[in-house]
């Protein structure tokens, strides 16, 4: 693994993040690094990362438990895991709409 690239994106707030395998069992320093760059910068990216929904899922538990949607469904055997799709016959983008995801549940 080379090592973690954190670079601020123009505006108010964001950084990507390159230099890593989120597929990869990462070491806890650097899930630190990633955890404290989403502190500072409140929204963080990663480009180029293909996922299974396996591990998907243990990358995000190690930030935390994962909550499952109460009124979008989500992957089959996966429900923790939710599918945007846009196909090229659809007319407008999944929750393109104002949203505020799930902060409207108790933590």
């Amino acid at each position: 693994m080379s090592a973690l690239k954190i670079r601020k994106v123009a505006g108010a707030l964001g950084a990507e993040i390159s230099g890593v395998d989120l597929g990869a069992n990462l070491p806890d320093e650097v899930i630190a690094q990633i955890r404290q760059a989403f502190v500072e910068h409140q929204v963080v990216f990663f480009r180029d990362q293909h996922l299974s929904p396996e591990q998907q899922l243990a990358f995000g538990r190690r930030f935390g438990p994962l909550n499952i949607h109460p009124y979008v469904a989500g992957m089959d055997g996966h429900p923790e895991v939710m599918e945007i799709v846009k196909e090229p016959e659809d007319r407008v983008n999944f929750g393109g709409g104002w949203h505020s995801d799930m902060s409207f549940l108790e933590s």
